[in-house]
């Protein structure tokens, strides 16, 4: 095709025919801008396509991240709620009228389960590549924001459980600088300190410390079950708007 056109030129100047020359000239620059902007089509055409495919990986990782949260979520919610009731029990026997020392004694000393649980290792990877890849930007308005209000959310309580579980870490170092705890395997100071320690106490400091520490359990139990609730409940609508987004966009 080069070579074609370069024995067209040649042999209109040779022909000195000026007017068809210039013709062939406009007509060969025109085909080259032709070439050149299918070219930057096709590429476009090409870079679309692959930012198209990325869009759709990270939302397809993105929902597998949401349904193995959502397994993780239901296997824990259950012992929360255990946990949780179990010190409102606790709470509501030291409350009643019929409540004396040793009512607090024997749950202190027996019963109370001072344990908490470590947050749940939320699957975030992809939900912060497509915030630091910029594709997020691609999706719809409606998708994006609800993406972005989930993860925001989710980050807010998911601290403030945080810092709580800090809060009560202390509240339960504390207590056992004095007091020692039976209900669990890993309380097993043995019956020789058990009987030490709580031969002697202050009534007026254990009643204080249960008061305190049970408080703190009740609001870390209950910002964990809010926390779950939600990323629960959010996450299923988010896993239909994301399957609703793939079926309308890349089917």
């Amino acid at each position: 095709m080069i070579k074609f056109f370069r024995r067209t030129r040649q042999e209109l100047i040779e022909k000195s025919s000026l007017k068809k020359y210039v013709v062939y000239a406009v007509g060969e620059i025109l085909l080259v801008m032709i070439g050149i902007l299918l070219a930057l089509q096709v590429n476009n055409w090409n870079e679309n396509r692959k930012t198209e495919i990325k869009i759709k990986d990270s939302l397809v990782a993105l929902r597998n991240d949401l349904i193995q949260d959502t397994l993780l979520i239901r296997e824990r919610l259950p012992f929360i709620n255990e946990q949780y009731d179990l010190n409102e029990s606790l709470r509501t026997r030291v409350a009643k009228p019929i409540a004396t020392v040793d009512t607090l004694i024997q749950i202190m000393r027996f019963e109370f389960n001072p344990n908490w649980v470590v947050q749940i290792p939320y699957n975030i990877n992809s939900y912060n590549s497509l915030i630091q890849t910029g594709l997020i930007e691609n999706l719809s308005d409606s998708l994006k924001t609800d993406i972005k209000n989930f993860y925001n959310t989710k980050t807010s309580l998911t601290d403030r459980v945080e810092k709580t579980t800090n809060d009560y870490q202390g509240k339960v170092t504390s207590y056992v600088n004095t007091y020692t705890f039976g209900v669990t395997k890993i309380h097993d100071q043995g019956a020789l300190i058990d009987s030490l320690v709580w031969s002697d106490i202050n009534f007026s400091h254990l009643a204080a410390t249960f008061q305190g520490i049970s408080n703190f359990k009740r609001i870390l139990f209950t910002e964990t079950k809010e926390e779950l609730e939600f990323s629960l409940i959010y996450s299923r609508d988010l896993i239909k708007h994301i399957d609703n987004y793939l079926n309308e966009n890349f089917n």
